[in-house]
Parts: C-alpha cells; sequence; structure tokens
C-alpha cells in the first residue's frame, strides 16, 4: 500500500577534522580584490573553515553509518542509496566512491543513483528522488548522503562563501517513524541563469519567488509564523538578499554556524536543522523550512517535527 506522509529520520553529519582561520586561506586576498570585496570579517560573517586530509569515502561512511544507527535500521533495511556530491569526481571515481561507501556500510541494496547537477541545492533533488520512490510503494527506506571536499586549496575562498569540507546523511522513509514529515518540498533551475553561473540577481531573485510559489500550488498554505529558516552558509548579504525575496515572513532565519564551520556545500540546511535542535532548547519550533541556491538552482523544503521512535 503506498505511503500517505513521508518523513526524513537519522540526520547527522561530519565535518573535516581541521578547523582553520579563514584569514589565512591562500588566495583569499586575491579573489577579495578582484571582487572588490572590503576586508571586513563582520560584513561577511566568516571566522573559520573546515578541512579534511581524509577521503570523501571516510567522511560519507562515518556520517552514514551514524544515521543507520539513529535510525533504528539495519543496513539490510536500506532499500536504495542517492548521493550527492557537487563536484570533484568523474563517473569512473563516482563508481568507486558509491562501492566503497557501500561496502562500508555492508549495504546490499540494487538502486544507487548519483545527484549533482544543481550544486548546492542537489540533496533538495535528492530529496524529490528518494520521496517519489517511496511514495511509489518501490522503496521503504532511501540513504541519502551528500559529501564535498575541496581537492584544490586556491578555490576554497570564492566571492560568495568559504567552503568546508563535510558530508551529511538521512533516510527518507514512507510509512512508520520519523523525526520529521516532509510537507512539501521544490526544486527549480533558471534555464538563461546557467549561462552566466546564476549571477544574475533579477532572474535569480524570479527563480527564488517561483520556487516557492510552486511550492505553495503542491502544498497549499503552510504555517510559516514561528518556523525557523535554515539556509546555506554564503556570505551574510547573499543570504540577506535571498531571504528578503522569499514569501516567508514571521520565520526566525537560524545562521549560527556560518562563522564556526563556513559553507558546507548542499549540506548546510541539514547541518544547521541537526544543530538547532540537538541543542535541546528548541522542542517547541516545530515547523523548518530549508532552501539554497546554486548557480542557477534552488531547492526548498518544508519539515514538521514529530517525535520519533525507533523499532
Amino acid at each position: 500500500m503506498r505511503p500517505t506522509s513521508v518523513g526524513i529520520l537519522g540526520l547527522g553529519y561530519v565535518l573535516g577534522e581541521q578547523s582553520l582561520p579563514v584569514a589565512e586561506i591562500a588566495g583569499r586576498a586575491e579573489v577579495m580584490r578582484e571582487y572588490r570585496m572590503p576586508d571586513r570579517q563582520a560584513l561577511w560573517g566568516w571566522d573559520r573553515y573546515r578541512r579534511t586530509e581524509r577521503s570523501r569515502a571516510d567522511l560519507a561512511s562515518e556520517s552514514a553509518a551514524g544515521t543507520v544507527v539513529r535510525g533504528g535500521v539495519t543496513p539490510g533495511q536500506i532499500d536504495a542509496l542517492v548521493v550527492c556530491c557537487g563536484d570533484g569526481l568523474n563517473y569512473s571515481a563516482q563508481n568507486v566512491f558509491v562501492s566503497e561507501l557501500s561496502k562500508r556500510l555492508g549495504l546490499d541494496c540494487e538502486f544507487v543513483t548519483w545527484i549533482g547537477g544543481a550544486g548546492c541545492a542537489s540533496l533538495f533533488s535528492a530529496v524529490r528522488v528518494a520521496r517519489s520512490l517511496v511514495m511509489a510503494d518501490t522503496f521503504r527506506n532511501v540513504l541519502v548522503v551528500g559529501v564535498d571536499k575541496v581537492d584544490n586549496e586556491a578555490a576554497r575562498f570564492q566571492r560568495y562563501g568559504v567552503f568546508s569540507d563535510s558530508a551529511c546523511s538521512f533516510i527518507v522513509r514512507g510509512e512508520g517513524p520519523t523525526d520529521f514529515t516532509v510537507a512539501g518540498v521544490a526544486v527549480a533551475s533558471s534555464l538563461p541563469s546557467l549561462n552566466g553561473s546564476g549571477q544574475d540577481i533579477a532572474q535569480k531573485c524570479m527563480l527564488i519567488q517561483s520556487v516557492f510559489e510552486r511550492l505553495g500550488s503542491e502544498k497549499g498554505e503552510f504555517p510559516y509564523e514561528g518556523s525557523v529558516f535554515f539556509g546555506s552558509n554564503v556570505f551574510l548579504p547573499i543570504q540577506d538578499l535571498e531571504r528578503s525575496v522569499m514569501p516567508i515572513d514571521g520565520v526566525v532565519h537560524e545562521r549560527g554556524n556560518i562563522a564556526p564551520y563556513g559553507h558546507c556545500a548542499g549540506a548546510d540546511p541539514f547541518i544547521n536543522l541537526f544543530d538547532f535542535y540537538a541543542r535541546g532548547d528548541n522542542e517547541n519550533m516545530a515547523r523548518s523550512v530549508l532552501g539554497s541556491s546554486a548557480h542557477g538552482h534552488f531547492g526548498v523544503m518544508l519539515l514538521e517535527r514529530r517525535p520519533t521512535t525507533t523499532g
């Protein structure tokens, strides 16, 4: 029987083991000079970033192993695997990565797919794929894993953020206990923007608005008032711009992780969500809005928190 709702459980993440000062990144001064960025830490919000000497498979398998445990499932109960990675791996390397990840986790699922075309919005695409598989009653537990690592240190500091190495993971499930119910998820791209790396501000704003309109037509009324918004840990002025065109008045914008973590690519909203509830004093905040844009792509997800019981 097809499930009536889909949820997320076992959310977790792993950061690069090295916490380093942004001020010491090679090439930072050159980027700031090229884009005429004032060297003012308080303006942009940066402080530190996370770097790893470990492999992508190391980060991803540690995060995913924790997800399986927190989700109260066994590796044999994972029916499908959806992996997200922004860049750095070609087709052959992707296959090697998935094989290594599956071996370390003890997975035996036959369906595996790789999503990365929407950059930092790709995890929302992954949720849409996983939700479709579950809603079609094809699979019950779909493991979603996102991993990003900077191979070229000269590319770590960008005009929009400071990239950190990280992995995150969670299970998308149909019937049964979950931590959050997925009330809605939408992802879209502005095709004219892709040729210019999504730098047209007007097109970005129109894209964000159109995604929320699409979400509203699919989901209907969502009580944004009193919800919490979790976005990307890009520089503060960019966050302010994107947030200003979102029709979500009355939300609390949680962005405390930009200074200690930097920009963990597509994992940012999920890491920020995890940390917010892990603090233990936010149990009364039951509704969440997650959003992320990337070079002509934008994704958003609505979550409703509910108690978890494993079994």
